[in-house]
């Protein structure tokens, strides 16, 4: 059984990488000569929300999450 502590670390790694993956995510974006398309950000939106629901996760709150990457995606090119 994991401790607090080892939770605590584990949660922290993930973080991390979560992180990281926002970043590289945004610098693929910015690659895209004039960013994603409404189209594309919606497709990638249906994606989240699909992948969402096989994980039992709130639909509602993976939309939110998926603009607000979206988001920070888009404003490197901005």
């Amino acid at each position: 059984m994991m401790t607090a502590e080892d939770i605590l670390a584990a949660l922290e790694k993930i973080d991390q990488q979560l992180v990281r993956l926002f970043a590289e995510r945004r610098e693929l974006v910015g690659q895209i000569p004039g960013g994603l398309s409404v189209d594309q950000e919606l497709e990638i939106m249906s994606l989240w929300i699909d992948e969402a629901v096989e994980r039992e996760l709130d639909e509602a709150t993976m939309e939110k999450m998926g603009k607000l990457i979206n988001q920070l995606c888009r404003r490197r090119g901005e």
